[in-house]
């Protein structure tokens, strides 16, 4: 069972169906910001409105969706963007000094979150700014021979960042609104969602941490859920 991508931490939990109809709006709505940023746009909030209600068939107003998705949806829309013309632009840059300020230039056109729901505050979702993910990813030296663990995805903003360097992911998620989007942005990655995404079995970290995974790693995991 799902909760609402439109609803809180309290909303009622929905059928498969009706969660797969919003899921799939959301992506809508995500490419039609994409083509919004391929020109350029600033989406401000019309812009995001018209493009929420456009995908959803109604307002916020009238419950269809509420701000934190929209919010969703921008970083949707950024991930199928960076997808799109990442490579492009990390042949331009060629180094990630240079790569920065292309980003803060993406990160520039969208909003800033300025409202919260009842999800962001249950969960503590504060996504990572890319230029920051993508410090992340310099640092950690993320190669072609690399798998990724990424144990809070949120909606895939350093997961794909650590795809164009190259490594193979492993998506974990908690929301499941959430991970429901990771699905169709990172359709050949395993994701795992819910409550139990980090207890279920098989999840091995020997290959991440080597030496380190019977020690607490993983259960630092468990316990806090948060990267």
């Amino acid at each position: 069972m799902t909760e609402s991508l439109a609803g809180g931490a309290a909303a009622a939990p929905l059928s498969m169906r009706a969660a797969a109809a919003l899921t799939s709006a959301a992506i809508k709505a995500a490419r039609q910001i994409l083509t919004d940023l391929e020109r350029g746009r600033r989406i401000d909030a019309a812009v995001l409105r018209g493009a929420m209600e456009a995908a959803f068939g109604a307002s916020d107003a009238a419950g269809a969706w509420n701000w934190k998705t929209a919010y969703d949806v921008c970083e949707a829309a950024t991930v199928l963007f960076l997808r799109k013309f990442g490579p492009a632009m990390r042949a331009k840059a060629g180094s990630t000094a240079a790569m920065l300020p292309m980003l803060a230039r993406i990160e520039s056109c969208l909003p800033t979150h300025t409202r919260r729901s009842e999800d962001s505050q249950a969960f503590q979702q504060f996504s990572t700014p890319i230029p920051l993910g993508l410090a992340a990813c310099t640092a950690a030296g993320i190669t072609p021979a690399d798998r990724v663990l990424e144990p809070s995805a949120g909606t895939g903003l350093f997961a794909i960042l650590a795809e164009l360097a190259g490594g193979s992911l492993m998506l974990n998620e908690l929301a499941e609104g959430r991970a429901a989007l990771l699905d169709h942005l990172f359709a050949n990655v395993e994701v795992r969602a819910g409550p139990g995404c980090l207890d279920s079995a098989p999840l091995d970290l020997s290959g991440f941490l080597p030496g380190y995974a019977e020690r607490g790693a993983l259960r630092f995991c468990r316990c806090v859920g948060r990267a």
